[in-house]
C-alpha cells in the first residue's frame, strides 16, 4: 500500500477516534447556541421517534444536510455518508449495487438486493434492470434519508440482511413556498429543478416538483459513432395532493420520469501475442466501440398514504404502484473494424496471422437488456401503547411482474446464418407478510423490545431463447428453463437497551433476515468456460450486535457498534469466463448469482458529529469509519473473503458557515469517503482498489438567494472501479475524473 493511502487512512481513523463518531444527521437549535445538538425524528421502527432513542446503527440525512451537498444525484452520493457501506459500481447506475456490511454483492445479475430499498415506507426494489438501487426521481426533492445498518428482517422484511434505506419525499406544506435551483457545469451540463407548495384551503394543499437536465458530452467518447457513454438526461414530474381533517391525513402522489444515465464502458488491454507482437489496447476514454453504451429508464409511480389517530392507536396505510421500463445497451466485443484498421497501419503492431484474424472477426456484437418491471405494494400497520407496552401489528403484500428481453446481436455467417439471439423472460413474484413488535420498560432505564415477522414468497419464472429477427425458437433445454419456488421465512429481532442518562444509550441485539433466492435468466454463451447455474437458494443470516450512542459533551454526539453476521447460503456473483480478449469466447462476460455456502462477517463501526463556534462562524464536522472482515466457512470457497466488502471504510463531512456582512453569509462544505482493502470477486485474485474521494462546495447566501460553486472528485482520484485480469490481458473500468459547476438557488 502506498504512503498516500496509508497517511489518508491514518489521519481519517485518528480523526474518527479523536472525535468518537455518529450515526445521524443533526441540526443546530438556534443561531445563538450553534454548538447545541438536536436529532432528527425518524421512522426506523415504523413510528416517529428521535434517532438517539432507537437501538440501531444508523445514519440519517436531513434536508439541510442534503442541501449543503447540492442534492443527491445518485445512490453513490447518498451512501458516501455512511460507514460500513460500499457502492458496487458497474459504471451504469441501473445495474450497480448497494452493499451494507458486506451484503448485496450480486451486481449485474438477477439476484435481489441485499439491502431493503424503501421509499416513504414502501418496498420498491425488484426487477432485472435497476432493481437493486434507487431511481433518479427517488432522490429528487426529498425531506430526509434513513440508512439503517445491520440485520433488519423483523420489521424491514425481505432482503434487509445488510440493512435498509428509506428515502422520505418532501410533502406538501400548508403555506405557500418553494425553491428553484439552476445548475451549469462542464460538458455542457444544464439543469433546472424546482418545487412549489400551493395551499388550497385549511384541508387541502398541493406540491408540484419538476426537474429537467441534460449533459450531452462527457469523458467516455465512442468515437466511431460519435457518442458519449456518460452523457445524461433527466425529466422528472411529481404532483402531490395532501388532505388533513382532525385525526385523519392522506396524501396522493403521482410521478413520471424519463432518465438517461451513463452506460457501461471499459478499457481492454491485450498482452503481446502471435497476432499482436506489441500487444493491443484501447484508450481509457477514447473508446473504439461501434454500438451505443447507455442506460435508459422510464418510470411512472402512484402512491397513496393515510394516517388516522384512533385515540387509542394510530393506523397507517400505503399503496404504491410502480411501473418501470429499463434498458441497458453495450458493445459486447468492445472493439470495431475502424480501430483495427488504424492499428494495422502501424508497422510491427499486427502480424500476418493477426491481419487474417482481423479480417475474419465480427465487430457487430452488440448487447441490449430490456426490462419492464411492474411493482405493487400494499401495507398497513397499527401502533399504540397499552399498560406500559409499546406495540405494533401490520401486514403487507408485494407483487412483482417482470418481463425481460436480452438481445445478443452479431453478424450472420455461413456457419451461423442469424443475427444473434434474443432471450425473453417472465418472472412473477408474490410475497405477503405479517409482522409485529412489542416493547416494555423494565425500569426507567432498561427497555426490552422484540420484532417478529412471517413471510411467504411465491416465484414463477420462465425463459425462452429465439433467433434474433426471425424469432425461430432455440430448442436447447438448458437455454429455456421453467422454474418455480414457494418459501416461508420467520425473521425476528430481540433487543435490550440501557439509558444511564437521557443523553446516552447502550444496546445489545440479536436478529435474523433473509435475501430471496431466484433464477439466472441469462445463461451465457455456448463457448463459455463456466456455465451459470439455472437457480440459487435463499440466503439467510443471523446477526449479533452491541452498540452505543450518546453525547460525550454537549457539542459531540457519538455512535459506535460491533457486529457479527452468520450467513447460510451466502449469495455472491461469478461470471462465465468470457472476455473481449479471450480467444475461446471473445465477448463480454455474463455475470450470474450463486450460493457460496455458510459465511461469517464481522465489523466495528464508529461515527461522530462535533459542533463548535470558530472565528465567528458555525462549524460542524462529521467523521465515521469501519473495520470489516470475515470469510466463507464451508464448501469449495472455504476461507474465501466476501467480495465487495472493503477492509476499511471512512466518511467525512465538514460544514462551515460565517456571516460576512448583514444578510450575507459565506460557507464551505467538504464531503467525501474512502476505502481500503478487500476483494472484488469470489476468485479472491482481483482486489478492490483503494481510494479517497472528496467533493468541495463553497458559496454565499444573501437573503433568499444562494450561489455556490462545486468540484466533485476534487482530488482528481483515479482508481479502477472494475478490474478483470487474465493471462492474455486485462479488462479495466475507471471512476469519473474531476467535474465542476455552479448552482444558483432561490427559496421563498
Amino acid at each position: 500500500m502506498n504512503r498516500h493511502v496509508l497517511s489518508s487512512r491514518a489521519s481519517l481513523v485518528a480523526l474518527c477516534c479523536a472525535i468518537a463518531a455518529p450515526a445521524m444527521a443533526q441540526t443546530t437549535s438556534g443561531a445563538g447556541d450553534g454548538i447545541a445538538v438536536e436529532e432528527l425524528v425518524v421512522t426506523a421502527r415504523k413510528r416517529e421517534e428521535r434517532l438517539r432513542d432507537v437501538p440501531v446503527a444508523a445514519t440519517a440525512l436531513s434536508f439541510e444536510d442534503i442541501r449543503d451537498q447540492g442534492g443527491l444525484a445518485n445512490a453513490q452520493a447518498l451512501l458516501s455518508n455512511s460507514p460500513g457501506v460500499n457502492f458496487a459500481n458497474t459504471s451504469n447506475a441501473l445495474t450497480s449495487d448497494v452493499s451494507i456490511r458486506g451484503s448485496g454483492t450480486s451486481r449485474a445479475t438477477n439476484a435481489e438486493a441485499g439491502v431493503g430499498l424503501f421509499r416513504n415506507g414502501a418496498y420498491i426494489g425488484g426487477g432485472n434492470v435497476a432493481g437493486r438501487t434507487f431511481s433518479g426521481i427517488d432522490l429528487f426533492d426529498i425531506q430526509r434519508v434513513e440508512v439503517l445498518r445491520g440485520v433488519q428482517g423483523g420489521l424491514g422484511g425481505r432482503n434487509a440482511s445488510g440493512g435498509s434505506i428509506n428515502v422520505v419525499t418532501a410533502r406538501p406544506e400548508y403555506e405557500y413556498g418553494g425553491y428553484l435551483l439552476g445548475t451549469v457545469g462542464m460538458h455542457e451540463r444544464r439543469e433546472i429543478e424546482g418545487a412549489v407548495n400551493i395551499p388550497i384551503n385549511e384541508y387541502f394543499s398541493t406540491r408540484l416538483s419538476v426537474a429537467y437536465g441534460k449533459k450531452p458530452e462527457g469523458f467516455y467518447h465512442l468515437y466511431v459513432i460519435d457518442e458519449y457513454a456518460d452523457a445524461t438526461e433527466r425529466e422528472f414530474f411529481r404532483g402531490q395532493l395532501s388532505f388533513k381533517n382532525g385525526p385523519f391525513t392522506a396524501n396522493l402522489m403521482l410521478e413520471r420520469a424519463n432518465e438517461r444515465v451513463p452506460g457501461l464502458v471499459y478499457q481492454v488491454v491485450t498482452f503481446p501475442n502471435a497476432n499482436f507482437p506489441l500487444g493491443n489496447f484501447s484508450d481509457k476514454y477514447d473508446t473504439p466501440w461501434n454500438h451505443p453504451s447507455q442506460g435508459k429508464q422510464r418510470l411512472s409511480n402512484l402512491e397513496f398514504t393515510t394516517s388516522t389517530d384512533l385515540g387509542w392507536a394510530t393506523l397507517s396505510t400505503i399503496v404504491n404502484l410502480r411501473d418501470r421500463h429499463g434498458q441497458n445497451q453495450y458493445d459486447r466485443d468492445a472493439f470495431s473494424r475502424e480501430f483495427y484498421d488504424a492499428l494495422s497501419a502501424i508497422p510491427g503492431r499486427v502480424s500476418p496471422a493477426g491481419l487474417t484474424a482481423i479480417r475474419n472477426a465480427d465487430y457487430n456484437q452488440g448487447g441490449d437488456q430490456i426490462d419492464h418491471a411492474r411493482i405493487s405494494y400494499y401495507g398497513a400497520h397499527i401502533l399504540g401503547e397499552t399498560n406500559g407496552f409499546d406495540w405494533l401489528v401490520g401486514g403487507e403484500w408485494y407483487l412483482l411482474n417482470d418481463t425481460t428481453s436480452n438481445i445478443l446481436g452479431k453478424s450472420p455467417t455461413p456457419a451461423s446464418p442469424n443475427f444473434g439471439t434474443i432471450t425473453r423472460g417472465k418472472l412473477r413474484f408474490s410475497s405477503y407478510a405479517v409482522y409485529g413488535s412489542l416493547g416494555y420498560d423494565l425500569t426507567d432505564q432498561i427497555n426490552l423490545s422484540g420484532d417478529l415477522r412471517f413471510t411467504n414468497d411465491n416465484k414463477d419464472f420462465l425463459s425462452r431463447q429465439f433467433l434474433f429477427v426471425t424469432n425461430t425458437p432455440v430448442t436447447t433445454a438448458a437455454l429455456n428453463p421453467t422454474a418455480s419456488s414457494n418459501d416461508n421465512n420467520v425473521s425476528y429481532t430481540a433487543t435490550i437497551s440501557y439509558k444511564p442518562t437521557s443523553l446516552m444509550l447502550f444496546y445489545a441485539k440479536i436478529g435474523s433476515a433473509y435475501r430471496a433466492g431466484g433464477f439466472n435468466g441469462n445463461l451465457g454463451d455456448p463457448r463459455q468456460p463456466i456455465a451459470p447455474p439455472p437457480s440459487f437458494d435463499n440466503e439467510t443470516v443471523t446477526g449479533y450486535e452491541v452498540g452505543f450512542k450518546g453525547n460525550l459533551a454537549p457539542n459531540i454526539y457519538v455512535t459506535a457498534a460491533g457486529y457479527t453476521n452468520r450467513f447460510k447460503n451466502l449469495v455472491i456473483q461469478g461470471d462465465n469466463g468470457c472476455r473481449a480478449n479471450n480467444p475461446a469466447c471473445p465477448v463480454q462476460a455474463t455475470s450470474f448469482a450463486f450460493n457460496a455456502g455458510p459465511a461469517t462477517l464481522w465489523g466495528i463501526e464508529v461515527e461522530a458529529t462535533m459542533r463548535a463556534q470558530l472565528a465567528g462562524g458555525a462549524l460542524r464536522v462529521t467523521v465515521g469509519g469501519s473495520r470489516q472482515g470475515g470469510h466463507v466457512r464451508g464448501g469449495i470457497y472455504d476461507g474465501f473473503k466476501q467480495p465487495q466488502q472493503p477492509k476499511w471504510t471512512q466518511t467525512f463531512t465538514v460544514n462551515y458557515r460565517r456571516e460576512i456582512v448583514d444578510d450575507v453569509s459565506g460557507y464551505i462544505n467538504v464531503n467525501g469517503n474512502a476505502r481500503q482493502g478487500g476483494v472484488q470477486e469470489a476468485n479472491q485474485t482481483t482486489l478492490l482498489h483503494d481510494y479517497v474521494l472528496f467533493n468541495v462546495r463553497t458559496g454565499v447566501t444573501w437573503r433568499q438567494y444562494d450561489l455556490a460553486a462545486f468540484v466533485n472528485n476534487a482530488g482528481q482520484e483515479n482508481y479502477l472501479v472494475f478490474h478483470a485480469p487474465s493471462a492474455t490481458g486485462d479488462v479495466r473500468r475507471y471512476n469519473l475524473p474531476r467535474t465542476w459547476g455552479v448552482q444558483l438557488r432561490y427559496e421563498w
